[in-house]
Order: structure tokens, then sequence, then C-alpha cells
């Protein structure tokens, strides 16, 4: 350690920054008071790999049997695929780290450390850390008990609660891989997912609630469990009650009550110890066309990323209340459960967040007392068009930060933030379930610019390649999101993939041996922000013109009456060159026409360019989304574009994808008349 402190020293002191303690140096002093070396030291990270995420280790205190000298050997320090090994000979347990964290007061057992939260009905449910631990330590032993261990697969089909949390935590304690997926998922989703995983037990809420309505889950679950059975091996069907007349406490034929599975075990709580590598949960690509891809992300992985991204990007500490609003379908959902880690106190809501109100969360953020509080640019938009303002949030004295993911989050909607919730610090970020974390972020020191994400996350050396896969980020031009260096939290292999050949064609295709994510970005060469275009699968390239779908929804933004819109390129066999559609969805009570239909032509026009303009704008009725709440241009693509697709159970609404094949016929359809009612 002695030769990387000394690194570390050498490399801060050149910007001036005393370091305070030989083993734990002290990265985050140049973050806190050194803005103007933010971007040095993202370059440091990202060339000095070994270096730098050896000082991660430390600084974030990293809980581990056995501790690694090295982070990553030489040899493989430009490797991303096959993914490198990372910290050789580490030991740890990622469910040690959250429940043993060192930025928890361990002797507190008055404190609670995770909040749970259900829609409307007020039912809120404080755990302290000795609570929290004897239910995870009596489920981890009744796991043990029927079998489960290393390796083996732990399905849940569970709301955002502290029982899922504590499934969740229980498998990763006994080196078991969780996966999950939310309870309103229909059936064929669900099988599409946990059959290729083959699951040896099975975890179910019997009833979920959302936006007003109680649903039991029992008869589809059964289903479910019955199927898995037969083809995948299933041992066991779990109920979690989330109702006092829930499932009664019964266990036959494979089937238990919560309670009845649990009973007579002990609550004493053992960690087994796991190499770095070893898996941790399976979760599930959104791919709107084909079977879903089974990601498996390593224990060792998530545990630093988030470590990495919650102490050094969003400067949460013991004082600190976590509230990221969240489906379980999304791989957001483990960021809300891993709060833990920096010391933070995590809100679990489950529910609708407009129910009884559009106010609702904001409520809990003034009566939780959040500091940190994460949610998708639909939301907050849903909240501008409700009228929300800043005498609406007055209130809320200890929120300091807000995270906002899922999508582009338009300029326009930056300054409604601030304006309304004053002086936030609004981190707009991208990433995603690929990586379990972030390629760009934030950083507190740094300024934010409307429309734009403020930074590179440390550790991840993203830059902007060309078609031809040049490096264009010193242009400012438009191009992919490339990730040319190795990170720890890469997917060690995807489920059901021995050769890697899914893998290597998702992500190394495109520029051999590098990572594509998909998505077209630009980066400002002064600020080194980065804006998101779009997925480049979805790039715009009318008379060569190329550009991303984001540029036409900013400009959208002007327009109140829009609800939503999906801006596409059309291509069929027969055209020479690509068309761009645009489609808007209206908020209710307004209408599209042609005055509209005018203005939105000139307003694009005089923002962007000429070439920029639409060739066909119609309403529509429906907009396809995925299950965690994003609109999906591809699909819509390939069928305005004649080709024929098998929409992927990731879609909640494929019924609506079918109104758009009549843009795929050889004459000019789009006018006002074809507007469907859906």
């Amino acid at each position: 350690m002695a030769q990387i402190a000394n690194a570390a020293r050498d490399e801060l002191m050149k910007h001036k920054v005393v370091n305070s303690c030989d083993k734990e140096f002290q990265i985050a002093e140049i973050l806190k008071t050194h803005s103007s070396d933010y971007h040095h030291l993202w370059r440091w990270s990202t060339t000095n790999l070994n270096d730098f995420w050896m000082l991660v280790w430390e600084f974030t205190k990293v809980k581990a049997s056995r501790h690694p000298s090295f982070a990553i050997a030489a040899t493989e320090a430009s490797t991303l695929y096959p993914p490198p090994t990372w910290f050789s000979g580490a030991q740890l347990n990622i469910a040690q780290n959250i429940l043993e964290s060192p930025h928890v007061d361990q002797h507190d057992s008055e404190k609670p450390v995770l909040t749970g939260i259900r829609e409307a009905v007020g039912e809120i449910e404080h755990v302290t850390l000795p609570q929290l631990r004897d239910r995870i330590g009596t489920l981890a032993n009744a796991l043990t008990r029927i079998g489960v261990g290393k390796s083996d697969r732990v399905a849940c089909i569970g709301a955002n609660s502290i029982d899922t949390y504590t499934i969740l935590m229980a498998t990763a304690a006994v080196g078991a891989i969780f996966t999950c997926c939310s309870p309103e998922l229909g059936e064929q989703g669900i099988l599409d997912r946990f059959i290729q995983v083959s699951p040896k037990i099975l975890f179910a809420d019997d009833w979920c609630l959302y936006n007003g309505k109680r649903i039991s889950c029992r008869a589809k679950v059964q289903s479910v469990a019955g199927i898995l059975k037969q083809k995948a091996q299933l041992r066991a069907l779990v109920f979690v009650p989330r109702f006092n007349d829930s499932f009664p406490d019964q266990s036959r034929d494979g089937i238990h009550s919560l309670s009845t599975f649990t009973a007579g075990v002990s609550k004493k709580l053992n960690f087994v110890p796991l190499n770095f590598s070893h898996p941790f949960i399976i979760v599930y690509s959104s791919g709107t066309t084909g079977q879903p891809k089974c990601l498996v992300h390593s224990q060792g992985g998530v545990l630093i990323k988030h470590k990495l991204e919650q102490i050094l990007c969003m400067d949460m500490k013991k004082d600190s209340v976590y509230l990221q609003y969240s489906s379980t379908n999304w791989f957001m959902h483990i960021y809300a459960l891993l709060g833990l880690l920096s010391g933070a106190r995590s809100i679990l809501y489950d529910g609708s967040p407009f129910q009884p109100t559009v106010r609702r969360l904001l409520m809990i953020l003034e009566d939780e007392s959040v500091t940190h509080f994460g949610i998708s640019p639909q939301y907050l938009s849903l909240l501008e068009q409700a009228g929300v303002k800043r005498e609406d949030v007055a209130s809320l004295k200890k929120l300091r930060t807000i995270t906002s993911t899922g999508s582009v989050l338009h300029e326009s909607q930056f300054h409604w933030v601030y304006r309304t919730f004053g002086s936030v610090h609004l981190m707009s970020m991208s990433g995603g379930t690929d990586i379990a974390g972030a390629f760009v972020g934030g950083a507190s020191t740094l300024p934010v610019y409307a429309g734009w994400c403020q930074a590179r996350t440390l550790g991840m050396k993203v830059e902007v390649y060309s078609e031809e896969g040049k490096v264009i980020d010193s242009t400012g031009n438009s191009g992919e999101l490339v990730c040319t260096a190795p990170f720890p939290s890469e997917p060690v292999f995807f489920w059901g993939d021995p050769e890697g050949n899914r893998y290597r064609a998702s992500y190394f295709e495109k520029y051999p041996g590098k990572w594509c994510q998909g998505d077209f970005i630009r980066l400002d060469p002064n600020t080194q922000g980065i804006m998101f275009l779009g997925r480049s699968d979805g790039v715009l390239n009318p008379s060569g013109v190329r550009f991303g779908s984001a540029e036409i929804y900013n400009c959208l933004a002007a327009f109140h009456q829009i609800e939503d819109s999906l801006c596409v390129g059309r291509k069929r066999p027969s055209d020479r060159d690509e068309q761009v559609l645009l489609f808007v969805k209206m908020v209710q009570g307004h209408r599209f026409d042609q005055q509209l239909k005018t203005a939105i032509e000139v307003h694009i026009r005089r923002t962007l360019s000429a070439r920029h303009v639409p060739r066909l704008i119609c309403e529509t009725q429906a907009i396809p989304m995925t299950a965690t709440g994003k609109k999906t241009e591809v699909p819509v693509k390939k069928i305005v574009s004649g080709q024929k697709i098998t929409p992927s159970s990731t879609i909640a609404n494929p019924d609506c994808l079918q109104w758009y094949e009549q843009f795929a016929r050889p004459d000019d359809l789009g006018s006002l008349k074809q507007t469907a009612k859906l």
C-alpha cells in the first residue's frame, strides 16, 4: 500500500491538496475544495486504474476477510473483453459491507436505517439495524436449511419493500444470486426472465397495491411457479404477505408462507466470504425485441461502484436520507437499496408516486427529511404540468440533491427545477443496467449547465467516437459513447451465454475491444459536460445530417400542450433517403391541429435548422413504453421502415405498435385524418 499511497500523494500534491492520513488518502478534498481539478482527477483516475481503484477501496473502507494487494494487473489494464480480473485474492460479502458498514453507528439500536412507506394508506415502517440484522439472519438461515447456497438463484416477484430488501440481503449473505421482477409485470414477462436462470426458490408478494387498486397476485404467481417447477426445477414457492389478511400461515406441496418458511431457525447472521467477482445479482436488459438478456453483476463490482458514486459523487454520508423512486424492474431499485454503504437511511416507497395526490412524494420528502431524491425526467415533467411551484416545496429545507436518470433531462426542466426547488444540486446521470452504475453524472464542486450532465464519472474512461472509430472529444461534434478502459462493474458474464457471443455482440462489435453503450452524445470541450442526444441505434440521418431525437424533444418542451412525443427515422426499401417522423401525444383537454403543427415546424426550424424539421408530424394516442417508463424508439423505427418485429415482453403496451404499421405503406400517410383512437 505504501507505493500506491505515495503515488496518490504525489498526484494530489500537484494540486496542493495536503493529505491528512498515510493510509486513507482524502481524495474527497480535491472534489470539495478544488472544483477546477475534477477533470484532471478524472483523467488520472482513468489512466492509473490500479492506483485509483486501490485508493477507492481504502477511502470508502471496504470490509473484507482478505484484502487485495492490487486492483488490476498491468497486463489487463487495457482489456475490456473478456472482462479482466479485479482485486484478485480479495474475499468479501456485499451484505456484510452493508450491514456492518463503517459509516453506520453499529451500536445505535434506536436509529432507523431503513424506512418502508406504502402508497396512499399511510403505512410507515421504520427498521433499526439490530432489527434488520435479525430479519436477514433468520431468512438466510432458512435458505441454508432448504439447501440454497453459493451460486444458486433466488428469484423474487416483489415490490420496493423491506421484505424484498431482506430477501436480497439474505441471498447475498449465503452467496446465492438474487434476481427480481415487479409484481405488476405480466406472467409471460416474468417467465421470459426467470426460465432462463432456473431459480431454486421463488419468493412472491401475494398482493400488490398501485394507483389506489389492490390486486391479488396469487393466481399469476402460482401459474409462474408451476411452469418454473416443470421447466426449471423450482423447489419452493414462498408467499410474502402484504396485508393482514394475506396468504395463510401454512406449508404444503412446496408452497409456504414467509412465517412458516422461517419458523424455528436462528437469527444469527453469518456471511459467506466470496471472491470479488462472485455473482451477486442477475438483471435484465430492456431490449425491445427478442428475449431479455440476463446480465450477471458481481458482489465486488456493485459494491465498489456504488461506494464510489455515493461517497465521492453524490456526497452521501451518515446524516443523509435517500429516496430513489423505482420499480423493482429497473436497476435504479438497487440504488434505492444500497444507501447504507455510505451510512444513509434509505426510504423504500411502494406504489404510485401520484396516489392520492401528485404531491405524494413531496410530502414524504418533508416528513422524512430527505436529503437525496432520485427520480426520472418524466416525473419532474408531470410535477411541472401539475403546476407545482416554489411555495409548494418551500418546506424541503433538508433536500440537497436531486438525481435524474432513465431518459434525457431537457434544458427547460433544469430551469424549472431550480426555479421550483431553489439551490439544490441537480445531477443528471446516465449509465444503466449494463454497468450497474453511471458512466456520467454529477460532481458536487462543478457548476451545473442546463441540458448537460456535469462530468464523466471517476474511473470511467468515456470518450466520443465518430462512425469511423476516431476520438472526437475535442471537436464538440456528436458521436457514440464509448468506454475505452476497464472498470470493476462490468458484467462478469451473461447467463446462458457460455461462449460469450451475446455479451461480445452487445457491446464490443462496433469498435472491437471497446465498450459501445449505444448512446449518441456530445461533449463540450470547454466544460467537459456531456449532452445525451438519444440512442445511437435511433440516430436520425436525413440528407446526411445526423442528430439525436433528444434535440427534437428539447424543442417540444416549449409546448405545454404536448404531454410526450416520439421521433424516429423511416427508411423503407423504396426510400432513397431517411425521413424523420414525429408523433406527439397531447395533454388531456388540448387538441392537435394545423396551427400547432405549423408552430412546431417553425420552432424547430428556428431553434435547429430547416433540415431538422420532420417530414411528418401527427398525433398519436399511445407511445410504446418499457415497464420501467422509458419510451422505445427502435421498434417503431423498424415498423415504419417496413420491418416485422416481435415485441419484447419489456414493452408495457405492445398493442399500440400495430397503429404505427400504417406509416410503412408506400403512400405517404401521416395526415391529421390518420390519428388513431387507441
